[in-house]
């Protein structure tokens, strides 16, 4: 049986919820292979019906339900189980994400964007391609974007930034001193200061007028290669939005 209830929790589901969870309990040896479309189709549910009834079971969603079923049942170099651990930790770091997004934390960089005469999208590294497709769709949307990755050029911030200017610092853990030290020089001269990062409570808050904080996972066990899925995906709403509202 793949998802246990009790029997007086099961009776307080939803009719359509309890044909989830005995359809679910009756394929489990099907379940690699059934997205959550396929069960919604064959129990002649909806998408939001069979997440809920599978929430309602203790998983996140199907990929971690998936992911626990495979543990149980396979060899630990089961191609299938490996699959849906990445799958299971690509769930983690969207839903996670998204559930930490501010509304108003994002509708006030919105406003930031659309008030500021530039914007500079300061980034390092491989995150700095993150800072290119945003780049990419801001000035796609007629905003006037430019991405800063070169270290030398970050020194001499404080002569390229107005106080009219929006700098945007995308950066998973804030590792990077040249960062920190643009952003003073922004703060310094009156210019708006967004931060978009992995990691709570670094030296950048202090100069930041908003700071967006994503969830973000190892690459492969490696804790120096870090995912940037949340980073794309808070970028991603930003401009979602100001496509809809231009």
């Amino acid at each position: 049986m793949s998802l246990k209830i009790n029997e007086e929790n099961y009776l307080n589901l939803s009719q359509s919820e309890q044909q989830v969870i005995d359809f679910i309990n009756e394929n489990e040896n099907l379940l690699p292979d059934l997205s959550i479309t396929t069960i919604a189709s064959r129990t002649y549910t909806s998408l939001a019906t069979v997440s809920r009834a599978i929430k309602k079971c203790g998983y996140d969603g199907i990929a971690h339900l998936r992911y626990a079923v495979q543990q149980k049942n396979a060899p630990a170099n089961d191609e299938t189980l490996i699959m849906n651990d990445v799958l299971a930790k690509a769930y983690r770091e969207c839903s996670r994400t998204i559930d930490s997004i501010s509304i108003p934390q994002i509708l006030k960089i919105i406003s930031y964007i659309k008030k500021s005469k530039r914007i500079f999208l300061y980034s390092r590294g491989y995150t700095s391609l993150v800072a290119d497709e945003f780049a990419h769709h801001l000035v796609c949307l007629g905003y006037n974007a430019f991405v800063m990755k070169d270290s030398v050029v970050m020194q001499r911030t404080k002569s390229i930034l107005k106080p009219d200017d929006l700098m945007i610092i995308i950066t998973v853990r804030n590792t990077t001193p040249e960062l920190a030290e643009s952003a003073a020089m922004a703060y310094e001269i009156g210019a708006s200061v967004v931060t978009l990062s992995c990691v709570a409570g670094t030296n950048l808050e202090q100069y930041s007028n908003v700071t967006v904080v994503g969830y973000s996972e190892s690459l492969g066990g490696n804790v120096l290669n870090v995912s940037r899925v949340s980073l794309s995906i808070i970028c991603h709403v930003i401009i979602e939005y100001l496509d809809k509202t231009s």
